[in-house]
């Protein structure tokens, strides 16, 4: 075996460097929700993008409440079927939402950097109802959102006194096309 001399070692050291300043990569197509739908976040206007750098994004996966959601679907699974809403006339099919009668509380799930959770919150703590906000930026907040399949705030989870989850919203568009009609109905 030959020594190599100062010369050929900084030659090679040099020729390496000009290979590594010519790796190119390919680029990564990176896929997001935006209003409703997933689309490539290099095809976003300036603003999406910005707020898209602000998100904080959260494993549920890494969660220790996965594991006990996980636990929870297998039990469910060896169970009878959640009862379907029985409307009034037999003869007709369930309703698509439930009376607000029977909406007993709800949960509000939130974080601090949230631009649109502030209207939400405010939205929600309008109506009669029992509710509580949790902060998903907290440990708890995040394992209970984790326990409950919320991947996104604000989401807002309608329960009924049974404890079962009546129906999901995610904006104060969603609340009002939920709720109102509910409130209609009732009048009529």
């Amino acid at each position: 075996m030959s020594e190599k001399t100062l010369q050929e070692i900084e030659k090679e050291i040099a020729e390496t460097q000009a290979e590594l300043a010519n790796v190119h990569g390919d680029d990564c197509e990176v896929y997001a929700r935006i209003v409703g739908y997933y689309r490539a976040v290099r095809n976003w206007n300036k603003g999406k993008k910005d707020e898209y750098k602000l998100r904080k994004l959260f494993s549920i996966s890494e969660s220790p409440a996965q594991d006990e959601k996980e636990n929870a679907e297998a039990e469910s699974l060896n169970t009878e079927p959640k009862e379907a809403y029985i409307a009034e006339d037999s003869a007709q099919t369930a309703p698509l939402f439930p009376k607000h009668e029977e909406i007993a509380y709800y949960e509000l799930y939130t974080r601090e950097s949230c631009p649109n959770c502030p209207a939400v919150k405010n939205y929600m703590e309008n109506l009669s109802l029992e509710g509580q906000s949790i902060n998903v930026d907290t440990k708890d907040g995040l394992d209970s959102a984790a326990a409950k399949g919320v991947l996104a705030t604000p989401t807002v989870i309608f329960y009924n006194t049974m404890n079962t989850e009546l129906f999901r919203a995610h904006n104060t568009q969603e609340l009002q096309d939920l709720l109102e009609p509910l409130s209609t109905a009732e009048i009529a």
